[in-house]
């Protein structure tokens, strides 16, 4: 059942992101995911083989969730969230959009762990908060940075 969960999050996510008015370039979003994921595969890896924070479920269903949350749920919300942040001038819709995100991956991190995907050994709510702020704060730098060069390239 966990897997229909989180084959129904990656749906929505993608969902959201592709139904969104504006947009970053196709070159800053397929950059910027390409980073998330990097950034995001080595972040699991790091907390969980090298340091031995949480560990993955060895049941197929489970795995299989924590590999769509990982790969698309994760990097799909943070893609929403720079594609909203870095085109919008409303403070209120940052706002929002950044409340939304945080809140989002935070409701998903707490279904991975009440069904058992993810086993956290000394892993808490509070990194995993922490966590979140920090890669927002990543994709805020990564997305400003893209956007620069991309309209830069345009420019020449």
């Amino acid at each position: 059942m966990v897997l229909v969960y989180f084959l129904v999050l990656t749906w929505y996510c993608l969902h959201v992101l592709v139904t969104l008015p504006k947009k970053l370039p196709l070159i800053t979003n397929v950059l910027l995911y390409m980073l998330l994921s990097i950034i995001d595969i080595n972040r699991m890896t790091l907390f969980s083989v090298s340091l031995n924070l949480y560990h993955f479920s060895k049941q197929i269903p489970e795995f299989l969730s924590v590999v769509l949350y990982r790969d698309f749920i994760y990097c799909f919300t943070l893609l929403t969230f720079a594609n909203v942040y870095l085109t919008t001038s409303r403070f209120l819709t940052k706002v929002l959009i950044s409340l939304y995100a945080f809140l989002f991956l935070l409701m998903c991190c707490f279904i991975l762990k009440w069904t058992g995907a993810i086993i956290p050994l000394t892993w808490n709510a509070y990194y995993d908060s922490i966590t979140l702020l920090i890669m927002l704060v990543v994709t805020y730098g990564l997305g400003r940075w893209l956007l620069h060069f991309t309209r830069k390239e345009r420019k020449a």
